[in-house]
């Protein structure tokens, strides 16, 4: 399934939603590209998202599968509302609601949500298959996209 023209107008839409008075419209026009290949991985245009009555992310520490000592915290993105509902921290954590993002939405604010490793995404409501991005290469390859953009563009003919 292509989720490429769903990729677009969600990004169109986070550009005119952001707040005119930053440079916040242009920063999301420069990462789109990044956002968009990553969300070309995806197999769902939007996850859904367990979160609080005040709409804060429900957050999972889990062992490190390289390093087992070392716990990572991550949030998971589910492919339904069925799958959110049945997963086991929803049916640990009654006062949960699960609600559904859009995956550029996601990818934007992954680099800013601290102290989180990770974003797992789930491609099948069984578990069965997932997509981790982590934080920090998100972020490397948002700072990555930023800078070249801000690099003055010489004429290829100067001499």
């Amino acid at each position: 399934m292509d989720i490429g023209p769903a990729i677009d107008k969600q990004l169109h839409d986070l550009i005119e939603g952001a707040p005119k008075e930053a440079d916040l419209r242009t920063a999301i026009k420069t990462v789109s590209p990044v956002i968009k290949t990553v969300a070309s991985q995806l197999q769902h245009a939007e996850y859904y998202i367990l979160q609080s009555i005040s709409r804060q992310w429900l957050q999972a520490t889990i062992a490190h599968k390289d390093s087992p000592s070392k716990p990572k915290r991550v949030i998971y993105a589910y492919p339904s509302l069925a799958a959110a509902g049945n997963d086991k921290l929803a049916k640990s954590n009654p006062g949960l609601m699960a609600l559904p993002v859009p995956v550029a939405q996601l990818l934007f604010q992954l680099p800013s949500i601290e102290p989180v490793d990770s974003l797992i995404f789930l491609e099948t409501d069984t578990r069965d298959k997932a997509i981790e991005v982590r934080r920090a290469d998100l972020k490397i390859l948002f700072q990555s996209q930023l800078t070249q953009s801000m690099k003055p563009q010489v004429p290829p003919d100067i001499a």
